[in-house]
């Protein structure tokens, strides 16, 4: 994929920060197979860079709609599955709308990853929960948390079974917004990131936020669950952590130093 925005060609290139080409490289089949349960305000199911890949799932707030009424989870959605912004754009997204702890463990199926881009301070119960889903076997990521602080004092980016993911921007630094600390598995592009927006069927926003940054790795979790077959939350996990870049970011604060990588896999 050439011209693609700057966050999808750096978690394809390696080493090397910016070549110039701004390409992505990435195996086309990628995703084919796999699920993914988008924890977040809803998806515009509607919209185009979806291509009839997004369904509905549970919906636990009372008087909500399906919808995404923020446009927050369209982004996430776009960013891990969407056919120009996505890492796997294969995938089949699932929109779970939830409001209380014991949710998040719910609607699961096989070969699955759940993104959590919420949070609040430290919350045992819902650590709790997020144990229930990989001992399961699913693969949960979560976000690291904007607030520039110690990703510890929060849940779910404290959660010890979930791969929790700071933000990086285009100069392979921590983001200054993004939380951090020895909670943090590894980094993944987050600030000022173009996706999908809810509005109309093909609008686009740029966001920034530890929130993007968790879809990416949510992504190459489908990305490497469909391109070899992985099976289970500790195959996923040690895939994506071994397929990572040591050793690129700089001002890491004592957070894991690897940055998401696709290992090039292209068929």
């Amino acid at each position: 994929m050439l011209n693609a925005p700057w966050n999808l060609a750096r978690i394809s290139r390696g080493h090397t920060r910016n070549d110039g080409l701004r390409r992505y490289r990435y195996d086309v089949t990628a995703g084919s197979g796999t699920y993914f349960y988008l924890v977040d305000s809803g998806i515009n199911f509607s919209h185009a860079e979806f291509s009839g890949r997004a369904f509905r799932g549970a919906n636990f707030v009372l008087g909500s709609p399906d919808d995404d009424e923020s446009g927050h989870g369209t982004h996430i959605a776009g960013i891990i599955g969407g056919k120009t912004y996505g890492v796997a754009k294969s995938c089949t997204m699932i929109s779970v709308k939830v409001a209380t702890n014991d949710a998040i463990a719910k609607g699961i199926a096989d070969r699955s990853v759940i993104n959590l881009s919420a949070g609040g301070l430290y919350n045992s119960s819902v650590n709790f929960a997020v144990k229930n889903a990989t001992d399961a076997g699913i693969t949960v990521v979560v976000a690291a948390g904007n607030h520039a602080t110690f990703a510890s004092a929060f849940s779910l980016a404290s959660a010890d079974t979930a791969i929790t993911v700071a933000a990086s921007g285009p100069d392979d630094c921590r983001a200054p917004f993004s939380n951090y600390g020895r909670c943090v598995d590894m980094f993944a592009p987050g600030a000022h990131i173009a996706s999908a927006w809810n509005y109309v069927d093909n609008g686009m926003k740029y966001e920034s936020g530890t929130s993007a940054a968790a879809a990416y790795v949510t992504g190459l979790a489908a990305y490497f669950i469909s391109s070899e077959t992985l099976r289970g939350f500790k195959a996923v996990r040690e895939r994506i952590l071994g397929a990572s870049l040591n050793g690129v970011i700089t001002d890491t604060r004592y957070s894991s130093n690897r940055l998401a990588y696709n290992d090039n896999c292209v068929s």
